[in-house]
């Protein structure tokens, strides 16, 4: 652990110690808030390397909706590949998928669902944590982008949730038993119908939070990495002495902004939904 410490602080120094050199050697004086929002916000070309000229993507495909496809083959991928030898003992990428559905299942679906009915929910939940850490962490590398700081996806997302938490609610209580599972007992009518009113109002709010949620998250992360070295033009080359620690620092804290979006993500829209089908004296 203290070898591989070492050697990352001297891959920062190293990086600190040439930037002054390679600034000062170009000419070209980018333009500072079309670099910055180019590599964040949603666009139709993506910039792979340096120097290069962009690669246009086919099909009148966004960037954002580019990284959603890689990020749905990389997870079949690894599902198909880790499961294609059943195995008593797993082995390899078999184990990492053994603890993420570990990890759902008795750290967010069972304590909230209980295992009969967590049973039958467990692979969309499952599928949904997956699918968001993998969205995640693949706008963290390089050249890529965050298709979750897209209001439009995360919108998607908790569209979708909203959308069954209505279903799964008619489905589990009826339609009358839904709004009736709203209204408190023994109050006065005027009053019980302004409640079943703010529980209306407040599924639709939840709903708008989870999407904000995620979106600012995962957006301000990226924003604020940019920033640190957008400071290098604006203030001096020599600034990379400070601008590139506090950026690499930012780096490794949206490592674990990803798992933590994709987990609270997950955890609030099973509550909701569950909430939402559950008999009042039953929760």
């Amino acid at each position: 652990m203290k070898v591989l410490t070492r050697g990352f602080l001297k891959i920062v120094f190293l990086i600190c110690f040439m930037v002054p050199f390679a600034l000062h050697a170009s000419e070209e004086k980018p333009d500072i808030s079309e670099t910055l929002f180019r590599h964040i916000l949603n666009g139709v070309e993506l910039d792979l390397f340096p120097g290069l000229p962009p690669v246009i993507l086919p099909f009148g495909m966004s960037v954002h909706q580019f990284m959603i496809g890689l990020g749905v083959f990389l997870i079949l991928s690894v599902f198909i590949f880790g499961v294609r030898k059943k195995t008593l003992k797993p082995r390899g990428i078999a184990i990492l998928i053994e603890a993420a559905v570990l990890f759902v299942r008795d750290d967010i679906v069972y304590p909230i669902m209980g295992e009969e009915r967590g049973e039958k929910w467990l692979s969309f939940f499952l599928s949904l944590f997956v699918f968001l850490f993998t969205v995640n962490i693949i706008g963290l590398v390089p050249a890529l982008k965050t298709a979750t700081g897209n209001i439009n996806v995360t919108g998607a997302m908790a569209g979708l949730v909203f959308v069954l938490t209505f279903l799964v609610g008619f489905k589990e209580l009826g339609l009358s038993g839904f709004f009736k599972n709203m209204y408190p007992e023994g109050v006065n009518p005027f009053i019980g119908v302004f409640v079943v009113l703010l529980e209306f109002i407040g599924i639709f709010t939840k709903s708008i939070v989870l999407s904000l949620r995620l979106f600012a998250n995962m957006f301000a992360g990226h924003l604020a990495i940019l920033s640190f070295l957008v400071l290098i033009f604006v203030v001096s080359p020599f600034f990379s002495f400070v601008s590139v620690p506090f950026a690499v620092f930012t780096y490794l804290l949206e490592v674990l902004v990803a798992f933590l979006q994709a987990f609270v993500f997950t955890l609030l829209s099973c509550i909701f939904i569950m909430m939402a089908s559950t008999p009042e004296g039953e929760q």
